[in-house]
């Protein structure tokens, strides 16, 4: 099930982030997903959250004790500040943390930072250490983004290709029902904080980063860019039929991927125990397999769905053919490769929530400093009181503040 951590408030020698405190604009997915995995090494990540609602993502369900999972799950491990920023002792609060502060992180849309007077030009003069992270949907100008158009994994989709290349048998387009502009922007927006804080130590000042979510899945989609961009009008882009095939085994359905060796369509004839396929004119060369896609394909389906998927399986690897059944979410979190890399682990409830919670794991390990879920995701505004004592507010600056609405505590 995965080892449960936060249970005892214990953390680890040392995490690779140590030291380094962030303080945090961002909502949703793509900004909190990138914070998430900073936090998960060692730093103190800070959220700016409005009193009493809080991230946006807040209000998605399900929920369990009344706490969103979807938040729960990329928040772990960060600190709560309810904080009206439109208050001026709310604007100057936060400035006190920016004196503080390595990277400042948002992912507002165009121009929200600017008006709220917290600009690079701004944060860079009072803090010129500080690295300014930005998140946006399709670039910080240009024709799009110039506007204020809102960013959206959906619309991120849709402009890069992914809901075509996704389209249904009668040529409708889908979106591939996961986050994956948001998530893959939140890594490369943590990879680039972390080049700039290499970037700091040589230089000292702190510098822009920027990562739009349509250049984050353009990146993800190299080879078919160089493929379509380089290529005559004429050219057909399908792919190897023999790359990622679906089939339906007699207990459900398996992909079947035969790469990296000089014939795999012979090896799984071996598999299937019939003729070998590849000495037949019509499936010679992958060229010729894509065109007459729909006879191999039924030949391979009728032997496949003769047994179960794990008898297939281990025959397909001993003559190094991928294959992998194909799993729903609930069995994926239930494979033992999954636990046992730790992919999905208990976390000690707080804040709304006592219970303890399964959450994904730590994708990066690291052997000498590996990171860690030492928290469960905070209630809005549980470590306001800390945080602002942190940069010198006392007790009666800080009650005078909860006082007026300025901040909010949990």
């Amino acid at each position: 099930m995965g080892r449960c951590v936060g249970m005892t408030g214990e953390l680890s020698a040392r995490r690779a982030l140590n030291g380094i405190r962030i303080v945090d604009f961002t909502q949703v997915i793509f900004g909190p997903s990138c914070t998430a995995q900073l936090a998960d090494h060692g730093a103190e990540v800070i959220k700016i959250e409005r009193p009493g609602a809080g991230d946006l993502s807040r209000q998605f369900g399900p929920y369990v004790d009344g706490e969103s999972m979807p938040y729960a799950s990329i928040n772990r491990n960060k600190k709560s500040l309810a904080i009206n920023l439109k208050a001026p002792e709310g604007l100057e609060a936060v400035f006190k943390l920016i004196d503080s502060a390595d990277v400042i992180v948002s992912n507002f849309r165009q121009g929200v930072m600017d008006s709220l007077g917290l600009g690079w030009d701004e944060v860079h003069a009072r803090n010129p250490r500080v690295i300014y992270a930005s998140g946006s949907g399709y670039g910080p100008d240009g024709p799009i983004g110039s506007t204020r158009k809102m960013g959206h994994d959906s619309m991120a989709q849709a402009m890069t290709g992914v809901m075509h290349a996704n389209a249904d048998s009668n040529g409708v387009p889908r979106r591939v029902p996961l986050a994956i502009a948001d998530i893959s922007a939140g890594s490369l927006l943590m990879e680039g904080i972390l080049l700039a804080l290499i970037e700091r130590g040589i230089s000292g000042v702190g510098q822009k980063v920027e990562v739009a979510l349509i250049d984050a899945v353009l990146w993800m989609e190299a080879w078919g860019i160089a493929t379509v961009a380089n290529s005559t009008s004429e050219a057909d882009h399908l792919g190897n039929p023999l790359d990622g095939g679906v089939y339906l085994a007699a207990d459900g359905y398996m992909v079947l991927t035969g790469l990296f060796k000089p014939n795999p369509l012979q090896s799984i004839c071996e598999v299937l125990e019939i003729e070998d396929l590849s000495t037949n004119q019509r499936f010679s060369t992958v060229d010729l397999m894509t065109e007459n896609a729909p006879e191999l394909e039924a030949i391979i389906q009728a032997e496949i769905e003769k047994r179960p998927s794990d008898y297939w399986v281990p025959k397909f690897d001993a003559v190094d053919i991928l294959c992998m059944p194909v799993m729903s979410l609930d069995q994926t979190i239930e494979q033992p490769q999954v636990i046992h890399n730790e992919m999905v682990v208990e976390v000690a409830g707080n804040g709304q929530s006592k219970k303890v919670q399964r959450h994904v794991g730590i994708p990066v390990k690291l052997g000498s400093t590996p990171g860690e879920i030492t928290s469960a995701a905070p209630g809005v505004g549980d470590n306001s009181r800390e945080i602002l004592a942190s940069v010198g507010f006392s007790d009666k600056e800080i009650n005078e503040m909860i006082a007026s609405g300025v901040i909010g505590i949990g």
